[in-house]
């Protein structure tokens, strides 16, 4: 290197470094300042034997500085081999903290009525299902009321369903019974106990006549044929036999329709009473009931029939509410806002300028003050605002600890490329000696500086050009301005 040589003493370094961190001196420190000071007039005797007859040191020596890895270590400098790295490309854009609008709820009575309490009140934390107001409503009292009179609807017709069918089945019997053509005695004694109604004693007493009409038509015959009666008797016997036996039939045919006719009426009233239940169940769940609250209905007080609970859907914070006891309320407005701050929105203003620049899935840093964290680009808008001229993208940030708060202004710092160097290094490690950009290297003589070109570069690091410095070349990574202000100062001192 043809540098000027300044052989610096490492104590003097030391004791720099120990001062920029704000130590106070030991004993130990003053002791070994005074070894380095003992040690002095080698080295002055070396740099005299540069000196020309004027004084002046030779141009052509170097900057070196030599120091121990306990030094260096105790100074604060890190060293580290040259290697490659990305070097990203960023931009700096507004943005600020908003509510999740996929977690905000609206909290709407269903309802009109009025607030008899209110139980949820602003920036209170809740857990779905959570009461937050009540509500005496008329129109839910009679939707309430109205499903209790579908039930009961229901209740009579599935009454009288069961006994259609006891009846459709008794009634069958019967007619079984009589397709047999049984004695009066024996018919009697198998349908005793069947319960028909009406229909029984019809059939029975034309059964009966029937049977009765049979019999005198036959003796009426059998007299006829021993010509012990007149044709006229015979004739007046035949035509009350078939009178009665049309009876009969009439009878047995009707209500053989009849029976399963009144069956298929009563299950036809029980299907509509059904869906009275069903329907007064499905307008009371749209004015916000769940199952547990109809089905206690019918269990419900009487002072209660009105009352309608305002519950939350989802858990949260309640960040706006609209509502005091004593007020109407309608079902147009809503009451409560709730809003899981798990996740907040963060949403960035992107210039015009910027706009081709910010595409989805970049990775956005977020700072606010002291605070940092990181998110990605979930959406970019394709419409430019017309007040702001700005194009909007936003950013779903975790929240778990509540530490962005919705309405506050922060700084997103969105990386909009990386590309590959070869050579690259932290700004820390680049310092500016003697009117050119150097960094400090370590070798078999101790550290120095070597100017360098620079790259690209962000805000982190920086690529160096050329090939000058090998790979793997040991660089001072952190403190390294320690070098250079012990190389000015080491000047400094040489020049006077």
């Amino acid at each position: 290197m043809n540098t000027l040589r300044k052989v610096l003493p490492a104590a003097a370094l030391l004791a720099l470094a120990i001062h920029t961190q704000g130590c106070s001196k030991s004993p130990a420190h003053d002791d070994h300042a005074g070894h380095a000071h003992d040690e002095d007039p080698p080295a002055d005797h070396n740099d005299h034997d540069d000196e020309d007859a004027n004084g002046h040191a030779d141009e052509d020596a170097e900057d070196v500085i030599r120091l121990t890895p306990e030094q260096l270590e105790a100074a604060g400098v890190v060293i580290e081999p040259l290697a490659g790295g990305a070097i990203a490309t960023f931009v700096t854009l507004p943005g600020e903290v908003g509510l999740n609008q996929d977690t905000v709820l609206h909290v709407t009575p269903r309802v009109p009525g009025i607030v008899a309490q209110v139980q949820g009140l602003l920036g209170q934390h809740v857990q779905r299902g959570d009461l937050l107001a009540v509500l005496e409503s008329p129109e839910l009292g009679e939707r309430k009321i109205e499903y209790l009179q579908a039930l009961q609807a229901r209740s009579v017709a599935d009454a009288e369903l069961d006994r259609q069918r006891t009846i459709s089945r008794n009634t069958a019997t019967l007619l079984s019974a009589l397709r047999q053509k049984p004695e009066l005695d024996a018919l009697q004694s198998q349908v005793m106990d069947l319960r028909i109604g009406a229909n029984k004693g019809r059939l029975l007493s034309a059964y009966a006549r029937v049977r009765a009409a049979r019999a005198n038509y036959d003796r009426e015959r059998e007299l006829h044929e021993q010509n012990l009666s007149t044709e006229s008797d015979l004739l007046a016997a035949q035509e009350a036999f078939n009178s009665s036996q049309a009876d009969y039939l009439g009878a047995f045919e009707d209500i053989d329709f009849t029976y399963q006719l009144r069956l298929q009426e009563a299950e036809r009233a029980a299907r509509i009473a059904d869906w009275g239940v069903d329907n007064a169940n499905r307008r009371l769940h749209l004015l916000g009931l769940s199952d547990e609250q109809v089905e206690g209905i019918t269990d419900e007080p009487y002072e209660r029939v009105a009352r309608y609970e305002l519950t939350a859907a989802i858990s949260g914070r309640i960040v706006a509410k609209h509502i005091t006891p004593g007020e109407k309320l309608d079902a147009s407005n809503p009451v409560y806002t709730l809003a899981n701050l798990d996740t907040v929105w963060l949403n960035i203003s992107v210039y015009s300028q910027y706009a081709p620049q910010i595409r989805e899935h970049q990775r956005v840093t977020v700072t606010a003050g002291d605070r940092t964290t990181t998110g990605v680009v979930d959406y970019v808008s394709a419409v430019v605002s017309e007040s702001t001229r700005t194009l909007a993208a936003r950013v779903v940030i975790d929240n778990t600890g509540a530490a962005w708060k919705p309405g506050e202004f922060v700084t997103a710092r969105v990386q909009t490329g990386e590309r590959q160097a070869p050579r690259v290094v932290p700004l820390s490690a680049i310092q500016t000696f003697e009117g050119r950009e150097v960094v400090f290297i370590q070798d078999a003589d101790g550290i120095e500086p070597v100017a360098v070109r620079l790259g690209r570069r962000n805000d982190v690091s920086a690529e160096l050009l050329g090939d000058d410095i090998p790979i793997g070349t040991p660089i001072v990574v952190t403190n390294s301005f320690l070098m250079k202000s012990e190389l000015g100062k080491s000047a400094a001192g040489h020049e006077h």
